[in-house]
């Protein structure tokens, strides 16, 4: 059955108790969670003891630890793994099921488009990224979760399933963000992008980032849920009948729209 989570940091940051506490209040079920964006708590990833312990009753779908696996800077790009590292040890220990993170740009930060991205050899770097990542997770029992963004090397479906080809592990999953695909020259296409996405990695699928938005001057701009170009009777409908088991989290709403939100999606569903 579907879940409804929220990425916690945009309930600003306080308490687990008090994230907790407004989540429930809005009706989300458990959240996308970064430690140190959403928590006023020191949280060590060495030290599962300091993770509070009102996530054993409202759950964590996933801890976020996107770093940029192709950054120029190697010191950079290693710290970002080690921390990667660390997390899915630390999710395994408090039964947290999934550990995401982006592919990233070899702009460095910001990660926006480089041509370098879409080229091979940053497929190549990205997919021995990867390939160590995930073999870590199947070591102590975790799954990794990749995205895909069109700035970044997964820039496409077919990019995302092109990494889960060569890596062929069920510790290796997807994060879908349709709204990360699209930028001014495709995002009529949205339907078909996604529909694309299930078509090539459906059983991959575990996790998906609902978002909606507008065309403001030449740009995408993100919305509300149910205030956008994004149809989400249909959206909503396929994930229910592809992927019933998916979590949805809210990504990027905030404010006065989380409720208003909240309640567009659970009338759909």
């Amino acid at each position: 059955m579907i879940k409804i989570g929220i990425r916690a940091h945009d309930l600003g940051k306080n308490s687990a108790e008090a994230l907790v506490q407004v989540a429930r209040d809005y009706g989300f079920e458990g959240f996308q969670l970064v430690f140190q964006k959403a928590l006023k708590e020191d949280i060590s990833l060495l030290d599962a003891s300091t993770v509070p312990t009102i996530f054993s009753t409202f759950p964590i779908f996933m801890i976020g630890s996107y770093f940029n696996m192709i950054h120029p800077d190697e010191s950079i790009r290693l710290q970002g793994k080690q921390t990667f590292l660390q997390t899915l040890k630390l999710a395994s220990l408090i039964q947290v099921p999934y550990v995401g993170t982006e592919t990233g740009s070899f702009l460095g930060s910001p990660w926006n488009y480089h041509p370098y991205n879409h080229s091979d050899e940053a497929l190549k770097q990205v997919i021995a990224m990867t390939s160590e990542l995930v073999d870590y997770a199947t070591d102590c029992g975790s799954i990794v979760a990749i995205e895909g963004a069109y700035a970044h090397v997964a820039y496409s479906p077919l990019r995302v399933q092109t990494i889960l080809k060569q890596i062929q592990s069920p510790s290796l999953k997807v994060i879908v963000d349709l709204y990360n695909f699209l930028h001014i020259g495709n995002h009529e296409l949205r339907m078909q992008i996604l529909e694309e996405c299930f078509q090539r990695f459906q059983n991959h699928i575990v996790i998906f980032h609902l978002k909606d938005y507008i065309v403001e001057n030449s740009t995408l701009k993100q919305v509300g849920l149910g205030q956008g170009l994004m149809d989400y009777k249909e959206i909503m409908k396929q994930i229910k009948q592809k992927t019933p088991n998916a979590i949805c989290i809210f990504e990027g709403v905030i404010g006065e729209d989380i409720a208003s939100s909240i309640l567009y999606i659970k009338s759909l569903m």
